[in-house]
This record gives C-alpha cells, sequence and structure tokens, in this order.
C-alpha cells in the first residue's frame, strides 16, 4: 500500500512540474504605441509565415523602449522567433512598394539580412531544460 501512495504522490509532482519560463527581451521600441506581434516557430517551411507559428502572443506597447515578455511551457527543441510592431493596429506588417517592411521588426539571433527576411536557420536557437532570456532589437 506505501507503494501505490508513493508511486501515486510521484507521478502527481510530475503532472505539476512545468518547464521553465522563456524570456524574450525585445527592445527599440522607440515609445509608440502599437501591438507587438511575436511568433515561434519550429520549422523552416513555416518561417516567418503568419499564422503558422507553434506558440504566439500580441503584446500591447506604449511609452517603452523595450519590453520582457514571458512564454510558459515551451518543450525543448529548436525553434526560431519572428516579431514585428504594429503601429496601425491593421494586425499585418506594413511594407512599402519594394516589399521593404515600414513597421518595425525583428528575428531571433538578432539576424537582419540586407535584402531579405531572416531564414529559419539564421534566427534558430535551442530551448533545453533552462530558463534563457532571448533578446530582439528591432530594426526599421
Amino acid at each position: 500500500m506505501k507503494y501505490l501512495i508513493l508511486t501515486a504522490l510521484l507521478a502527481l509532482r510530475s503532472f505539476q512540474e512545468t518547464l521553465p519560463r522563456q524570456t524574450l527581451v525585445i527592445s527599440n521600441l522607440d515609445e509608440v504605441k502599437g501591438q507587438l506581434y511575436i511568433g515561434w516557430y519550429n520549422s523552416a517551411a513555416s518561417f516567418p509565415e503568419g499564422g503558422k507559428s507553434v506558440y504566439r502572443k500580441i503584446v500591447e506597447v506604449e511609452n517603452k523602449d523595450s519590453i520582457e515578455v514571458s512564454f510558459e511551457n515551451i518543450p525543448p527543441g529548436i525553434y526560431a522567433i519572428a516579431v514585428f510592431l504594429d503601429k496601425n493596429g491593421n494586425g499585418k506588417i506594413d511594407k512599402n512598394i519594394l516589399g521593404v517592411p515600414k513597421e518595425k521588426y525583428g528575428f531571433s539571433n538578432n539576424k537582419y539580412p540586407l535584402t531579405r527576411a531572416a531564414t529559419f536557420n539564421e534566427a534558430a536557437f535551442t530551448i533545453g531544460e533552462k530558463e534563457l532570456s532571448i533578446p530582439i532589437k528591432l530594426k526599421g
């Protein structure tokens, strides 16, 4: 009987354990008002297409140059993050006639190729069992 109770308690404890929190530190917001669209991707095929992220958040920002955004229970694996600051509230990143973003954007690893978006491999990083602080400096 003691063995059964001990096994049940250990099983319950494992269900209560959570994965570490992962915190994004997003900077260069220029103290404007808008919404940050944040997407976590786990494959090159989906990166950085909106709506195809495995984890996402929309965060209101106003009068801040930087913000911390936490994500709970992200399983270990390889991910890439894409972020953009929607200043006009239309839910998409606005681009000029040449396809260059007119709103601020960023990628994990702070990769900014000159003529295109970062690729999954350029922005990819590994989440393990430890808590991370992931800096992303917006460009644009």
